[in-house]
């Protein structure tokens, strides 16, 4: 299905921008990908004073203290392309995490400003045009690359299956080389 997935992709993406190789490359290269227009139910994320909000009429609204922020990263579904697939992860102190939609108003705007309070060039992701279960963290550096998440498909019954329509149910956990690096003591 992944093959199928990532043909569909190139194909949409092909619609909107002619040249989907440079659009790759740029990608690759750490430049922002160029977004569609936001739409009300990726929602809205957005930094007043040191606090990072994020509000969406479908995934719900919450509220981090920057100070709590230990990692941040991105992760990718088989969902798209007619729903929300990409997503920004922040990783919290007490090993939670919260998400907003990568396609969410604001994110960009979001990343600027995190990358100029970290102290870093930039926190653009890598898993633009991925069409399966994927994750990578980007901040701290000492993590960037590595993946984020172990995704582990849920055991369900044949009954809770058929309600699912044959579609399985994915858990996701920060994995262990994750939580390892975050929890040993960081040099000042």
């Amino acid at each position: 299905m992944g093959f199928l997935s990532n043909i569909l992709s190139r194909t949409l993406f092909r619609s909107n921008f002619r040249n989907i190789d440079r659009l790759m490359e740029d990608v690759r290269a750490g430049k922002p990908v160029p977004k569609p227009t936001p739409v009300p139910e990726s929602g809205v994320l957005s930094l007043k004073e040191s606090t990072l909000c994020y509000a969406s009429p479908v995934y719900g609204n919450w509220q981090v203290p920057l100070s709590e922020i230990i990692a941040f990263g991105e992760y990718t579904t088989d969902n798209g392309p007619h729903i929300d697939d990409w997503y920004l992860v922040f990783v919290t102190r007490d090993f939670n995490w919260v998400e907003a939609s990568n396609y969410c108003a604001g994110a960009d705007d979001v990343r600027t400003a995190l990358a100029q309070h970290w102290g870093v060039d930039g926190l653009y992701g890598e898993l633009a045009f991925s069409t399966d279960f994927s994750s990578r963290a980007i901040w701290p550096a000492e993590i960037a690359g590595k993946p984020l998440f172990d995704f582990v498909e849920r055991t369900q019954s044949i009954w809770e299956k058929i309600k699912s329509f044959g579609m399985g149910l994915i858990d996701k956990d920060l994995t262990q080389q994750v939580r390892s690096h975050l929890k040993a003591p960081q040099t000042p």
